[in-house]
């Protein structure tokens, strides 16, 4: 080999190198985990930047917001809020949302709330409002109440140009009159224009089976909260040591529909240790890295 054939080989092998480095930084920068910020809702009045940070080193790429005020998540408007994590490699994927008002006294503030809501989304290119919990139901006249309720807070969102859906808590795994209430609320509302977030940790805690849920309804859970429980302990746990089964739900054709996947911490000892964890045990999964 000549001096130029060297010189040409070692520059192609720089030049190999370079781009498989660029394609694992890509791989890596690429995972589609999110999170909900009210995981950290203890460490954000403190330093809200440097939380915000700790998460993107951390590799996540999307956040979820809750509590919004108007326009304002804590003091800053949702566009300066996007500019911030933007600088960071994150973006909003949606917000938890709701207006506490009730649906059997549901008038125009409601869908003007709504109405209000979708635009912001839209300005930052967040696609979800995710109405997080409702009054309590005692009747399956409740339920079709509030059936109906979701059913024209998601027509207005479909018009603003976002989507909306319905995150559980563990009650929803409970019945009324003999059906399961977060089945009804999914048999009665608009496949088009009502989805659903499901919280895996609450759904276990509910007595409820997840592999079953996204079997028989993967059009209309097309968001996941990774979270975790030990029925054994009974106690919220780090994802993967509980009893939510996600290797078999990673299994599922799609992934069971999965959409935009956003990890919720319920225990708050070592939040960013579990939050690191989380985000270490879901990027086994091929989805994460598509």
């Amino acid at each position: 080999m000549n001096r130029r054939q060297f010189i040409n080989r070692s520059a192609a092998l720089l030049a190999i190198g370079s781009i498989a480095g660029q394609n694992a930084c890509s791989t890596t920068s690429a995972r589609r985990i999110g999170i909900q910020l009210y995981s950290v809702r203890n460490d954000l009045p403190v330093d809200f930047e440097g939380t915000l940070r700790k998460i993107s080193e951390m590799g996540y790429s999307s956040v979820e917001t809750y509590g919004l005020n108007e326009d304002k998540f804590f003091n800053y408007t949702m566009k300066d809020f996007r500019a911030l994590i933007s600088d960071m490699g994150m973006s909003i994927s949606g917000t938890h949302a709701g207006s506490r008002i009730l649906p059997e006294d549901t008038n125009e503030p409601e869908w003007d709330y709504w109405k209000k809501l979708a635009e912001t989304l839209k300005t930052v290119d967040a696609g979800w409002a995710v109405q997080a919990g409702f009054p309590g139901a005692g009747t399956i006249d409740d339920l079709q109440r509030i059936a109906d309720h979701f059913n024209r807070v998601g027509e207005v969102c479909r018009r603003g140009g976002v989507k909306f859906a319905y995150h559980n808590h563990h009650r929803e795994l409970g019945k009324i009159d003999d059906v399961v209430i977060l089945e009804y609320l999914i048999k009665n509302t608009n496949p088009e224009t009502v989805f659903f977030q499901l919280d895996m940790g609450h759904v276990v805690r509910g007595g409820g089976d997840c592999l079953r849920l996204l079997r028989e309804y993967p059009t209309r859970i097309p968001l996941w909260h990774a979270s975790d429980y030990n029925a054994e302990t009974v106690q919220y746990t780090d994802i993967g040591k509980g009893n939510v089964p996600y290797a078999e739900m990673f299994g599922l054709p799609k992934s069971g529909g999965l959409e935009v996947l956003t990890v919720e911490q319920e225990t708050l000892e070592d939040i960013f240790g579990s939050l690191q964890a989380n985000f270490d045990y879901l990027k086994q999964f091929r989805w994460t890295r598509m």
